[in-house]
Order: C-alpha cells, then sequence, then structure tokens
C-alpha cells in the first residue's frame, strides 16, 4: 500500500510540475534585424554615351524641383568617359530626377533614376 501511495503522490508532483512549467511565458525571442538602410551618401559612375560633352549634372530627389549644387564640379564628362561622383542621400530614397547640363547649354533631365541598384548609369540622349 506504501507503494502505492508513493506512485500516486509522485504522479501528482510529476503533474504539478508540468503544469507550472506549460504556464510560464515562452523565452523572449531577439528582435527582428532592421532592413538594411539606403541612407547616406551613393557612389555613382555616369558614363557618358549622349554624344555631347556634359559640363553639370545636377539631382533632385525624384519629384522634387530642388537639384542639387553641380555634382561633377570642376571636371567634365566627355563624350564616351565616366565620371563618378557622390549622391548625398539622406533619407534613403534612392530614387532621384538626373538633370545633365550639356556644354551648348541644353539640359537633358531623366526622371526616376534608383542610383541605389547598381551605382552605375548610362547617359544616353
Amino acid at each position: 500500500m506504501k507503494f502505492r501511495s508513493l506512485l500516486f503522490s509522485m504522479g501528482i508532483a510529476a503533474a504539478a510540475t508540468a503544469g507550472a512549467a506549460a504556464a510560464q511565458p515562452a523565452a523572449p525571442t531577439a528582435p527582428a534585424a532592421p532592413a538594411a538602410s539606403h541612407a547616406g551618401d551613393h557612389q555613382l559612375s555616369v558614363t557618358n554615351s549622349g554624344g555631347a560633352v556634359v559640363s553639370a549634372l545636377y539631382v533632385a530627389p525624384s519629384g522634387s524641383p530642388d537639384y542639387s549644387d553641380d555634382l561633377l564640379g570642376k571636371q567634365v564628362a566627355s563624350i564616351g568617359k565616366t565620371v563618378h561622383v557622390k549622391v548625398k542621400d539622406p533619407a534613403g530614397a534612392c530614387v532621384f530626377d538626373v538633370q545633365f547640363l550639356m556644354a551648348d547649354g541644353t539640359t537633358v533631365t531623366r526622371k526616376a533614376v534608383n542610383v541605389c541598384d547598381s551605382g552605375s548609369y548610362t547617359f544616353t540622349r
């Protein structure tokens, strides 16, 4: 009889332990890593295949009328040459309207250029 009593007591203790373990909240999981941000400066290589010298290059967040200062500075983009410019993108938008000022004074604008995708752009007229 004592043996049955002992087994019965052990069964109650095991059930109580299992119930307490089930009632415990799950261990917290680590928060998901934030999505990679594209905010900051982007290096953009621009190849001039437009048939004319590009004397200035400006960018604005897509749809904005507020273009940057000339990103070429003292350099020019000769026909067939590639220039490297830094595009400031504090908002991480990646998509810019790019305006090319040609040596003859005309401007050509390309809308919605994604500077984060490849880091390069080929200008054609």
